[in-house]
């Protein structure tokens, strides 16, 4: 009995269908007391904006909150004290591009001084890599038996298949905590950029297989 080792392979490209936002409201100040009420106040002030357009702010998290004393060291030696605020909520949704927009001009609106990121994510990662992975041992099959058939002979059975680990990013797989976000104050629309599609990403499963002939 003779043997056939082969590396099969499967790829796709998945849109995201989630996003993560990120907002960081910062302040320094002289005081402890000035740089906190600042950053609370104009929280606060976002906070109402998105519950005046319907938003349920109750499934928004605060994922930091803090207060520090930090300095700048300038050139001629010199140090200035001062201290830092900072509040950052996190936004889980299905992608919305709309809403990305509309948070993006409340920022604007509202002059605060605030730090925006967007993170994407594919809330059924690990059924498309698992759909992946037995495409990729198909694949491997598909080769194995080219192989036999060119030197005469069958593939009997697979004796072996080693999975390469996967390289995966944390999957988020809940529900939506955001509604679509209706503004009632005068705000800024983006109506081209509201057309936007997400980014994409491209999975790769490999499996190396050994094939009794």
């Amino acid at each position: 009995m003779g043997k056939i080792e082969v590396r099969g392979s499967a790829s796709r490209t998945v849109d995201y269908d989630r996003m993560s936002l990120k907002l960081e409201f910062h302040a320094k100040e002289n005081t402890s007391k000035e740089a906190s009420q600042r950053v609370v106040h104009e929280c606060e002030e976002f906070l109402g904006v998105l519950k005046k357009g319907g938003v349920d702010i109750s499934k928004i998290s605060l994922s930091d909150d803090f207060v520090d004393r930090s300095a700048d060291y300038y050139r001629d030696g010199v140090k200035k004290e001062y201290y830092r605020a900072n509040r950052v909520l996190e936004i889980e949704s299905e992608f919305d591009m709309k809403m990305i927009n509309n948070i993006r001009a409340i920022i604007i609106d509202s002059d605060a001084q605030v730090s925006f990121q967007v993170d994407y994510v594919l809330s059924n990662e690990e059924e498309i890599r698992q759909e992946l992975l037995t495409e990729a041992l198909k694949d491997a099959k598909r080769q194995a038996e080219v192989m036999a058939e060119a030197v005469g002979q069958k593939v009997v059975c697979l004796l072996s298949a080693d999975k390469q680990s996967p390289k995966s990013d944390t999957a988020y797989g809940g529900e939506g905590s955001c509604m679509s976000l209706v503004c009632e104050q005068e705000i800024e629309t983006y109506e081209n950029s509201d057309e936007l599609s997400p980014s994409n990403k491209t999975y790769t499963e490999e499996i190396y297989t050994i094939w009794a002939i």
